[in-house]
This record gives C-alpha cells, sequence and structure tokens, in this order.
C-alpha cells in the first residue's frame, strides 16, 4: 500500500467511525421514542389481527348457523337450551380422519360485554361457541364445523360422549365437554 492509499483507507474508517458513533448517539438520545414508537405499532398491529380474529368467528358462527337454520328450519337455539352441540370433522389423504366435538354453554366473558351496561352481551351465543372450540381445536378444525341439536349430537357422538356429560346436558351448569378423536387407516 502507498503512503495516499493509506491516507485514504484512514479517512474512510474515520468517516466510518463518525457516522456510527452518530447512529450510537442518535439510538441513546431516541431510545425511548423509538420503544414507544415501536409499542404503539404493536398495540396498532394486535388490535387489527385481533379484530380481524372477530370477523372470522362471527363469519364461521354465521355460516354454521345457516346450515343449522336449513337443517332445523330455526335460525336461533332453542330457549330451554343450555347447551351449543358442535362437531368438526377433518379428513386428509394419507393423514387419516380427525373428529373433534365439543359441548359448551358458551357463556360471555370478557369484551364480550357492553361498556356501559357490562352485563348485556354484544356477542351472539353461537359466536362465542365458535370462538371456544377454535381456542380449544385450533384454526384447522374450523373447516367443517357444524352446529347440531341435542338429539343429533348425542345420536351421531353417543360412542364419544361420557354418560355422565348426557345426564349434565339436561341440566343448567358451567360444565364443558370436548374430545378429539384421530383415526389413522394407513
Amino acid at each position: 500500500m502507498t503512503h495516499e492509499e493509506m491516507l485514504e483507507e484512514a479517512a474512510n474508517r474515520e468517516t466510518y467511525n463518525k457516522a456510527w458513533a452518530a447512529v450510537e448517539k442518535f439510538f441513546d438520545e431516541n431510545d425511548d421514542g423509538l420503544q414507544k414508537l415501536a409499542d404503539i405499532e404493536k398495540v396498532e398491529l394486535r388490535a387489527e389481527l385481533e379484530a380481524k380474529k372477530k370477523e372470522n368467528y362471527q363469519l364461521v358462527a354465521d355460516a354454521c348457523m345457516k346450515e343449522y337454520e336449513k337443517k332445523y328450519q330455526r335460525d336461533v337455539f332453542p330457549v330451554d337450551e343450555y347447551w351449543v352441540y358442535m362437531i368438526g370433522e377433518y379428513y386428509g389423504t394419507g393423514e387419516g380422519q380427525t373428529t373433534c366435538i365439543m359441548m359448551t354453554q358458551a357463556s360471555p366473558y370478557g369484551d364480550d360485554f357492553d361498556e356501559e351496561h357490562k352485563y348485556v352481551p354484544i356477542t351472539s351465543k353461537q359466536y362465542r361457541a365458535v370462538r371456544k372450540f377454535h381456542e380449544e381445536f385450533g384454526t384447522w378444525y374450523l373447516y367443517g364445523l357444524k352446529f347440531l341439536s341435542k338429539e343429533d349430537f348425542f345420536t351421531e357422538c353417543a360412542y364419544y360422549i361420557p354418560p355422565v356429560m348426557m345426564k349434565l346436558s339436561n341440566q343448567s351448569c358451567f360444565k364443558e365437554f370436548h374430545t378429539r378423536v384421530h383415526y389413522n387407516f394407513a
């Protein structure tokens, strides 16, 4: 290296070091502001994702109720029925069959209540049932989810359900039942 090349290299390094020091100074001086900005962006993204998730629960609930209405000629669950009866089945070539069943009262909690009245649920029973099913089994098993009448549920799923749950289905109690059964014939 010639003397001029060494001086040029030294000048480049000095410029780089000054620029890096300026960047470090900027972050040191603005660390709180940058962290607040990042936190605000996270909150906004979480709120947007939460809104999309709620919208998807409602879409699934509407589709399930549409099939329920067509099958049973009623657009709401019976008034004297405490439970929502659901079944979701997934078939995959080479993966077998998974059947997820759930009995839930779909009780409101958290942001299901109106802020002003506190005890007035703003979400429907079918929405809360879909949300509960999703919490238990995950997104994948929402595909093929359907609501059943009590009679059809206990007819189609009797071999999955313990007798005590059949007895409790006639009572208003705070129990819930869910199970997942997987068959693979490969």
